[in-house]
């Protein structure tokens, strides 16, 4: 039920566009808010003809504070920064600023919601893999990929969602409730916006905080933060983890992977089903099974998911190979901690692309990392970030340091340092905010580099 009956949405990209569509098919007078120009963005032209033929009416190029007064409530998209003016305005006006995600609630999604600062992606794509076998209706997306909003309104007849759920999305829940909720892992992350690691981590713990007895908490036991909160939550905790440890979850044993709850043990899954490479992608599948058999999943479901899922865009993706250098894009890597996962998953001699937007996060474990690596040959940086990289790798020890203006001219340096059979890895630590819209468009633009270099005559 939405408890009100009018919104004033701010932002007209894909989450606000698809929330006013949303509440306006549920009989909601609304009305689409968006501070950018439609030339800034070759979507909002798109979102603008979608919004006309829907009949809502809509701004550009400002956030009216005079027309959000005659609403409701307001609803935001995880985009709009907390302290953008309209939002100011809208809660001294004492209006409830709620933000999309909060549309799972109004439409009585079953959820199984996946948070934690890496492998949410890879863990939310594998889970709803596994519960698309047992409920053909279920639908995948949330900061993956299709907003909530977008998922009720192309696919109306679901009542089973798997979310990944972003920090800044969890900011503005009031009711959201996932039946199971997955936590994967806590580093430093996002510390431009939160100041602290311990206002970071309240915001991600709110993905539990409307959870009942009777709905499921699935924590990294081998995460020391994740293991102390398990006993703080309403929601009943299992854990996974490849540190051995007394908890009820999910856990390795030789080969395989196994269930145990104090009464029952049973095989989730095997090694040699996850096609993916990398010990982070078998902890992800742990997560992921673990939620997918709480919530009714059978073993073999499972494994036959994992047996055909190979891996998402920009998280480790293998682009092709030129000269006998691979070239892989790992564009998702926004955190050090990333950069770490992926260096260990290189197998021979490696050159790492870092750089991009900052976090306000600290590059010094990473650097520390990648010093003791002895398979990477040098790191290229670029971006705001290149600077503070190249500093902290400088500082740590023996790997040598090359500058790049440009995505293309870090490709063209990495590829000469390389010896025959590396591999070149875009793996940014950074968002990248400072010279592409998204990780996805600096991934997409790394592959169409590496393809035009792939179309090149031999010499």
């Amino acid at each position: 039920m939405i408890p009100f009956g009018s919104a004033f949405v701010v932002g007209a990209l894909p989450s606000g566009l698809y929330a006013a569509l949303y509440l306006k098919s549920r009989g909601i007078r609304v009305f689409v808010s968006e501070s950018k120009e439609i030339c800034a963005d070759a979507r909002l032209s798109a979102s603008a003809s979608m919004l006309d033929k829907a009949g809502i009416p809509c701004e550009f190029g400002q956030n009216s504070e005079a027309t959000m007064a005659e609403y409701d409530v307001v609803v935001v998209s995880p985009g709009v920064p907390p302290d953008a003016s309209i939002l100011r305005a809208a809660r001294k006006a004492g209006k409830a600023v709620v933000g999309e995600t909060e549309i799972a609630s109004y439409a009585g999604l079953s959820v199984l919601g996946v948070t934690g600062s890496n492998g949410k992606s890879t863990t939310t794509a594998m889970l709803g893999e596994m519960i698309s076998r047992a409920f053909p209706q279920a639908v995948t997306g949330g900061n993956l990929g299709p907003p909530v909003s977008q998922l009720l309104v192309e696919h109306p007849q679901t009542d089973v969602a798997v979310l990944e759920v972003s920090c800044f999305q969890l900011e503005t829940i009031r009711s959201f409730h996932p039946r199971v909720g997955v936590f994967t892992n806590i580093v430093p992350n996002h510390l431009d916006r939160y100041g602290t690691m311990e206002a970071y981590v309240q915001t991600k713990m709110r993905l539990f905080e409307n959870m009942r007895p009777d709905d499921y908490a699935v924590l990294n036991w081998d995460d020391p933060t994740l293991r102390r909160a398990g006993d703080d939550l309403v929601p009943a905790v299992y854990y996974f983890g490849l540190v051995p440890g007394t908890y009820r979850g999910a856990y390795v044993a030789g080969d395989s992977v196994l269930y145990r709850d104090g009464h029952t043990t049973e095989r989730l899954f095997d090694r040699s089903d996850v096609r993916i490479p990398g010990q982070h992608n078998l902890v992800n599948a742990m997560s992921a099974a673990l939620a997918a058999y709480l919530y009714g999943v059978v073993p073999t479901d499972i494994q036959k998911a994992l047996c055909n899922f190979e891996g998402l865009s920009h998280r480790l993706e293998y682009v092709g190979s030129w000269r006998n250098i691979v070239f892989v894009n790992d564009s998702k890597a926004t955190t050090p901690e990333s950069v770490m996962t992926a260096s260990a998953a290189m197998a021979g001699p490696y050159v790492v692309i870092l750089g991009g937007s900052s976090k306000g996060i600290s590059f010094d474990r990473m650097a520390q990392c990648l010093a003791q690596d002895t398979n990477l040959v040098a790191a290229v940086v670029l971006g705001t970030t290149g600077p503070a990289i190249a500093e902290s790798i400088r500082s740590s020890g023996r790997t040598p340091v090359v500058y790049a203006g440009s995505l293309e001219d870090a490709v063209l340096k990495g590829v000469q340092l390389l010896p025959s059979g590396g591999t070149l890895l875009l793996s940014p630590a950074c968002a990248s905010f400072d010279m592409f819209r998204d990780f996805e468009e600096r991934g997409d633009r790394f592959k169409e580099i590496v393809h035009t270099l792939a179309h090149q005559p031999a010499t």
